[in-house]
This record gives structure tokens, sequence and C-alpha cells, in this order.
């Protein structure tokens, strides 16, 4: 069964013929009476030929007509997952949520010919992720990156579009009708207890949560990944931050992100030092971290960065109602009209002025 992981395959017995076997990419390669010397040379020899760490290896087109096996369906949509979900050259880490929903498949299906898998076999899977302790809502979405898995494999012609279909047909799981548990919702954070948490963090991740807490932006592909470049400063009462790159860019989606005057001089040290470059050098985990020994240290349950922006959207959505949340949470429809968003536009930047 090809793995996921990269650890190099076991010296095994195969014991119908005696010999001393290897299994890699789903194919057994035998090396002579299990045990022997020659086995053992042959084993190393074998080892030293595959690919070294970070080294990736494409794996040969199929023949026409045969048949994969579900694990090698598997490792060619991952290998086609770590080229595909890049970001200006770097990997975004969908790969790796990826690896991470297809293991469940690979540890129970990943010898079964594809031929063989079908809707009851991924609902066999399903049952195997509520058995690990998975909520409902992320074995959805384990469930569906299975069936990306095997739309792109059709789309590529190495398995039958028959089976893609068949597998899109298992609908996702409905709350309170499974064993499955629930994820429990992402609430706002109290305000006293960010602000616990600040003297106990370096100047830098106390500038982000302050920062956060005043524009609602989330925490990874918005404030940490500020440039000064992106920034408008045009109107000194109401700035103006674009992202190069944001969560809902592949929809087509435009991200504004507006700064009071409050939030300005918190970042204008920071301008300053950065001029157009990236202002926050550190990353999401790091922030994660840093907040996590914060509470520690100041004694308040712990909270994680993402809850600022929901203490944020919960503050705005009772001053100023749902329509001012919605724009400057960035939580905009793709089919409004070009005059609804204007409106918002102007809505967001009075709300703004207000908040300071």
């Amino acid at each position: 069964m090809p793995k996921l992981v990269n650890r190099p395959p076991k010296y095994s017995f195969h014991k119908p013929s005696g010999q001393a076997k290897v299994r890699y990419n789903g194919k057994d390669t035998y090396l002579g009476r299990h045990g022997s010397q020659e086995s053992l040379e042959a084993y190393a020899a074998f080892i030293a030929k595959l690919p070294k760490p970070g080294e990736t290896v494409r794996l040969i087109e199929p023949s026409p007509g045969a048949t994969l096996l579900v694990g090698e369906c598997v490792l060619r949509f991952y290998q086609h997952a770590e080229g595909y979900y890049l970001r200006n050259g770097v990997p975004t880490g969908e790969h790796v949520t990826i690896r991470c929903a297809l293991q469940p498949l690979v540890k129970r299906f990943g010898h079964l010919p594809t031929r063989e898998l079908g809707p009851k076999k991924l609902k066999q899977v399903r049952e195997d992720m509520i058995a690990l302790g998975w909520s409902r809502s992320t074995i959805n979405k384990a469930t569906n990156r299975i069936k990306l898995c095997f739309a792109w494999c059709a789309s590529e012609e190495f398995i039958s579009a028959e089976i893609a279909m068949g597998l899109k047909t298992v609908a996702g799981l409905r709350k309170n009708r499974t064993a499955a548990k629930e994820k429990a919702p992402i609430g706002p954070v109290p305000d006293e207890d960010i602000d616990a948490v600040l003297p106990h963090v370096s100047e830098l991740v106390c500038d982000v949560c302050r920062l956060m807490r005043l524009t609602g932006m989330r925490p990874g592909c918005e404030a940490m990944a500020m440039r000064g470049e992106e920034i408008d400063r045009t109107d000194p009462t109401c700035w103006v931050y674009r992202p190069g790159h944001h969560k809902t860019e592949h929809h087509g989606k435009g991200r504004s992100v507006f700064i009071g005057e409050k939030a300005q001089a918190i970042l204008l040290p920071w301008l300053l030092k950065a001029g157009d470059d990236k202002l926050f050098v550190m990353t999401l985990s790091a922030l994660r971290r840093a907040i996590l020994r914060g509470c520690k240290k100041a004694g308040v349950p712990d909270w994680h960065p993402n809850q600022i922006r929901h203490t944020f959207g919960t503050e705005v959505r009772s001053k100023y109602g749902l329509e001012g949340a919605q724009v400057l949470l960035g939580h905009s429809r793709a089919d409004v009209t070009q005059t609804y968003a204007e409106r918002d536009l102007g809505k967001a930047v009075d709300i703004v002025r207000k908040i300071g």
C-alpha cells in the first residue's frame, strides 16, 4: 500500500515462498531467502535507490486498461495536491490536510482495487473516522476530500468515471442523526481575557492582537500577512488594507480591511520599520503558542487568535447591525450588485470612523 508518510518500506517475510520481500508503491519486490545475507544486501540496495526526504519522484503513467489500487490513486492525487495548492510557489498547507483526510481510507482499503470501491465502503471509512473521535464537520470535510481525490483520478482517466459518481452519492452526515460528535462553535473571547494576556506577550504579539480587535482581520492570511504596499492611506481617517492573498480570493472575491485611527496608531511604528515589506515577521502557529503561554501566565481560559475576530464581529453586529458586520468581516456575497457593494463600502468607512 502506498504510504502517505516518508518512511522506508519494511523488510518482511513472504510465508508461502519463504522469501524476503519489500512492498513499495503497491508492488512487491522479492529479495531472496528470508534472513539470508543476499536478501539483506538486496534490501539495502533497494532502500538506497528510493527518493531521499524532500525529493519528489513522479509516478509513471499507468498502462491503458490497468486497474489501480485505492492506495495508488491516493498517492497520485497527493502528489498532484503538493504541486497544485501553492501560493507564490509556497505550499498553502492544503496538501497536509488532504493527507490527513485520506489516511483512514488508505488504512482500510489501500490494497483494494478501485473498481471495488463504492458508496458502502466510503461509509465504512466514515465510521472509522467516527471511531477516531473526529467531529461531524471534520468527517464531512474529509469525506468531500476523498470524493475530490477520485473525481480527479477520473478526470485523468486513471479510473472509471462511474466510481467517482458513485462516491458522490454519499450525502454528508446530518446534525443529530449520527454518532459523530459535534464540534463546539467558535465563540468570542471576552475583552478582559484579551487584556489580561497582553502584558505577558511580546510587543509584536500584543500589537497584532490589538489590531485584530479593532479591525476584525483573520489572523493568518490577513493580519500576519500584512505588507505596507497593500495599505491605501489616501484617507487619513480610514486606511484601507487590500490583502494580496486572502481566504476567498479563489472564488473571485475581493477583500478590504478598514483601519481607523486607533488601529493606525498601532500600525504606524511597524510601517516605518518595514516600509512596503511584510510588517509582522512571525508565523501563525508561533502567534497561537505565544497567546496560549500568555493565557497560562495570566490565569485565564485558553483562547486562540481567531476568537478575537469573533469578538469584533459580535460587537459590530450588536451596535451597527448584521449588514455592517458582514462587510467589515469580509462576508460579502458573490452575486451582489455594484450599487449594493458601493453602499456597503460607505457603511464600512462610517462604522470604522466611529469605532476609531
